[in-house]
């Protein structure tokens, strides 16, 4: 690791294990690269190749995340242009099922074993690959017990049509209750340097050594009310109030992995090299004090006595 404080293209903090793999601690989140019905297909692929030139060499995904006429959208994309990049074997995919796209505005669950091994013979379609590297259970399914569908998860990988398997949107007693189904490989649940999450559940990711990657990890940033300590010690980096938040999530945990969503190449890229931003103790300081004084602004304007 380079001198503390510095930004020199060196892994500010230990590369994540995810499943058995080395990844690199920012993944590339790919909801917007079908939800945002401004972003083309040009423009979408680009931001993908700007992520893995950057770096990233785990990209999220999902059944869901695909626009209003075309199943699959987001898959397939990745699928495309990881096939037409030489390296393109050699980055991770995690995808999700249960949870569909059933119309512009309406998405629902079908998380039973017969739904959930047809969503991954879908993902395996549309991302042109014998196994899936990671699949998580997009959302627990009021309608089907949770340990049915983990339990066809389990199944799934058993027969090598998954390497690895995890679950997200859970709480403690639902993970808990998945790892009695079968071994989980990574939990993926909100987590935002700006808002916070689920912080139990994260230190029990901690405890037994499972990947927590946080999704919507810059959820409740806004440029026009950030503070201005945030934003000088950014300015004075020489980066963007944006990537100094993903590597204060960095310094939050060992296991903890922000899958960030782009919508432009240079967001991307941005993104990405929060890995080799090194923060010193003391920017740590200050950004642990901006966040706190941020969220208990937050909590106090929603309290309403």
């Amino acid at each position: 690791m380079g001198q503390a404080g510095r930004s020199d293209g060196q892994v500010q903090s230990a590369v994540r294990e995810v499943a058995g793999r080395r990844v690199w601690p920012v993944a590339l989140g790919g909801a917007a690269l079908s939800l945002r019905p401004d972003l083309g297909r040009e423009t979408a692929a680009a931001t993908i190749n700007a992520a893995i030139d950057g770096g990233v060499n785990l990209i999220d995904t999902a059944r869901a995340y695909t626009t209003a006429d075309e199943e699959a959208h987001t898959e397939r994309l990745i699928g495309d242009v990881l096939a037409a990049r030489q390296d393109g074997s050699s980055v991770m995919v995690a995808t999700k099922g249960g949870h569909f796209r059933a119309g512009p505005a309406e998405w629902k669950n079908d998380a039973r074993p017969a739904a959930l091994r047809a969503d991954v013979e879908r993902s395996l379609r549309a991302l042109r690959r014998e196994a899936v590297d990671l699949y998580f259970l997009h959302w627990p399914d009021a309608e089907v017990p949770f340990a049915e569908s983990v339990g066809a998860l389990g199944e799934l990988r058993a027969e090598g049509k998954l390497r690895a398997v995890g679950v997200s949107n859970v709480d403690l007693s639902l993970l808990a209750a998945a790892r009695t189904v079968t071994a989980i490989d990574a939990v993926q649940n909100p987590y935002s340097a700006c808002d916070g999450g689920d912080d139990e559940l994260l230190r029990e990711c901690e405890r037994h050594g499972i990947p927590f990657m946080a999704y919507s990890p810059l959820r409740g940033w806004d440029a026009a009310t950030a503070s201005p300590r945030l934003l000088a010690l950014a300015a004075d980096r020489g980066v963007s109030p944006q990537r100094l938040l993903l590597a204060w999530l960095l310094h939050r945990s060992p296991v903890l992995l922000p899958i960030s969503g782009a919508g432009r190449p240079e967001t991307a890229t941005d993104s990405a090299a929060a890995a080799r931003l090194s923060l010193r103790p003391d920017e740590v300081r200050t950004l642990d004090a901006v966040i706190r004084d941020h969220r208990e602004a937050e909590a106090a304007a929603q309290d309403p006595s």
